[in-house]
C-alpha cells in the first residue's frame, strides 16, 4: 500500500476551501423560486432624500439601523473618512436601496455601511466605539484631518447635510420572495450583504431575535468552527434551516431551501414564549447529542484521499449542509439516553453510509436542494438511526468504539491485507467467526481491517 503523502493531503485540504467558496456560490445560484406567474412584480418608488432627512428619520426611528448593525459595521474609520470627503468634492454617489417595513419604517438594504458613515460623523461619534469621530487619511482635503462634524466650516456642514442621495424604496406590497430575491441580486452585484445578511435586513421579527441568541450557543460554534460564518450571519441561517425542516417535517420539503426556510420565518414570525421555549431546548439538546456523538466531525465528510478509495480523511475545513440536514433533524426526535447509550453505533454507522452507500453519496453531494435527494437521504438515514435505536444491545453486530481503539492502539495492522490503518476512523473492526453464523460481538472474536478491505470481503 502506497504511504500517505502530507504534502498530497495539505494539498486536498486547500482544495476543500476553494471548492466551498465555489460551492456555495453554484448552490444559491441554481435554486429555483416558485412564484406564481401573475404575482412577479417588484414595486419600487424612486425619491431623493437628503442626508439631513435621513438623520431625521433616523432620530424619530423611521429609519432601521438595528444593534446588530453595529457588530456587522465594517467600514473603518480611514474609509469613513474618505466617503464624506467624496461628498465635499462633489463626487457622484450610487443610488440607495430601501426597505418599506410593514409599519411604515424604513430599512437599508444597499448603502447601509456608507449612510451610517455620514450620520454618525454628524453625530460625532464612531460608530461601533462610541469615540470622537474624527476625519483621518484625506488625501485631498488635508485641511480637515483630525475635524469633527463641528469644527467644520457652516458652509461644509450644510454641504454634507443638504447632499442629496438618490434612493429606491421597495414598497411592502412587493411579493416578499421575489423582495428577497432582488435584494439578493443588488448586493451580489455590488458584492456587498450575503444571503444572511439580506435576511436579517428584510426580517426583523421576534423569530431573528431568537436566532441572533442562539448563534451563539457554545457547542453550536465547536461544532461549526467557522468565525466568518457566524460574523457573516450564516449560523442563523442554518439555524433557521433546522427549524423550519423539524417544524415542517422533510416529507413536506418543497424547493428551493431558501424558499422552504423564508416561509417558515414569515409563518412562525412573532413567536409565542412557549415556542421559544420549545425551539431553545430542541436546539441546545441537539447540538449536545450532535457533539457526543460525532465530535469534531459533525457536519463534515468522510471521504476518499485516492483513487481506489483504500484510505481515507475526513473534510474538516469543510461544511457539508446535506450531513449537517440529517445529523440536526433526525436526532432531534430521540432523547438523550436512546441516543448517547449507542453513540458509537450510530457514529459507525454513519461513516459507513459515506464510504459504502453510493445512493447515500450521491444524495449528499449532488443537487441537494432537490426534493427527490433531500428526502432520500433523510430516508435512509431516519431508518438506518430507527434500526441503531431500537435493536437490543446484546443482537447489536458492531464493536463498541473502546474495542476498536484498544485494538488500534495495540496494533494497527489490517489484518487482511497486513498494511499499517493510518487513521482509526478508517478502521472497521472485523468478526473473526461470523455473525451471522451466531458468533458474538466479543474482544475476542474480533480483528482490525481496512473499511477497503473488510468490504472486499464481504462483496466475495
Amino acid at each position: 500500500m502506497q504511504e500517505i503523502n502530507e504534502d498530497l493531503i495539505n494539498k486536498k485540504v486547500e482544495a476543500e476551501i476553494e471548492e466551498e467558496i465555489y460551492d456555495e456560490e453554484v448552490e444559491k445560484d441554481n435554486e429555483f423560486i416558485e412564484i406564481e406567474w401573475n404575482n412577479r412584480n417588484i414595486i419600487w418608488q424612486p425619491k431623493d432624500i437628503t442626508i439631513r432627512e435621513f438623520l431625521s428619520m433616523k432620530q424619530d426611528w423611521d429609519l432601521v439601523l438595528q444593534p446588530e448593525y453595529q457588530r456587522n459595521f465594517v467600514m473603518n474609520q480611514k474609509q469613513s473618512s474618505r466617503l464624506i470627503e467624496s461628498v465635499l468634492m462633489n463626487v457622484p454617489l450610487p443610488v440607495i436601496y430601501l426597505n418599506e417595513e410593514k409599519d411604515w419604517k424604513y430599512s437599508v438594504i444597499d448603502w447601509q455601511q456608507r449612510l451610517t458613515s455620514f450620520l454618525t460623523f454628524i453625530e460625532e461619534r464612531i460608530f461601533w466605539t462610541n469615540k470622537p469621530f474624527k476625519l483621518i487619511w484625506l488625501n485631498i482635503l488635508k485641511e480637515l484631518n483630525w475635524k469633527t462634524f463641528s469644527q467644520l466650516e457652516k458652509e461644509d456642514q450644510n454641504k454634507i447635510k443638504t447632499t442629496t442621495l438618490h434612493t429606491i424604496i421597495i414598497k411592502k406590497e412587493s411579493n416578499e420572495d421575489i423582495k428577497f430575491e432582488i435584494f439578493e441580486r443588488l448586493n451580489t452585484w455590488s458584492i456587498k450583504l450575503n444571503e444572511d445578511e439580506i435576511r436579517n435586513t428584510v426580517y426583523r421579527w421576534k423569530y431573528m431575535d431568537l436566532l441572533s441568541e442562539l448563534e451563539d450557543n457554545e457547542i453550536f460554534h465547536k461544532l461549526v468552527r467557522k468565525d466568518n460564518y457566524k460574523n457573516r450571519m450564516i449560523y442563523r441561517w442554518m439555524i433557521l434551516r433546522f427549524f423550519a425542516l423539524y417544524e415542517k417535517s422533510y416529507l413536506n420539503y418543497k424547493p428551493s431551501i431558501k424558499q422552504f426556510s423564508n416561509k417558515h420565518l414569515r409563518e412562525f414570525r412573532n413567536l409565542s414564549d412557549e415556542k421559544v421555549k420549545e425551539y431553545k431546548e430542541v436546539f441546545k439538546n441537539t447540538t449536545e447529542l450532535v457533539f457526543s456523538v460525532f465530535w469534531e466531525n459533525a457536519f463534515r465528510r468522510y471521504i476518499p484521499w485516492d483513487n481506489e478509495n483504500i484510505n481515507w480523511y475526513w473534510a474538516l475545513t469543510r461544511i457539508n449542509m446535506a450531513i449537517y440536514d440529517i445529523q440536526m433533524c433526525c436526532f432531534a426526535k430521540y432523547t438523550k439516553n436512546q441516543i448517547i447509550q449507542k453513540a458509537d453505533i450510530i457514529r459507525e454507522e454513519f461513516i459507513k453510509l459515506m464510504c459504502n452507500d453510493q445512493k447515500f453519496i450521491d444524495c449528499i453531494l449532488n443537487q441537494t436542494s432537490n426534493k427527490e435527494q433531500l428526502q432520500t437521504r433523510f430516508k435512509i438515514w431516519f431508518e438506518k438511526l430507527e434500526e441503531i435505536i431500537w435493536v437490543p444491545k446484546e443482537e447489536n453486530r458492531i464493536f463498541p468504539y473502546n474495542v476498536k481503539k484498544s485494538l488500534f492502539e495495540l496494533d494497527n495492522t489490517c489484518k487482511i491485507c497486513g498494511q499499517q490503518i493510518i487513521s482509526i476512523d478508517d478502521a472497521e473492526v472485523d468478526h473473526i467467526l461470523p455473525f451471522s453464523k451466531w458468533w458474538k460481538t466479543q474482544i475476542n472474536n474480533a480483528q482490525l481491517t481496512h473499511r477497503y478491505c473488510n468490504r472486499q470481503k464481504n462483496n466475495n
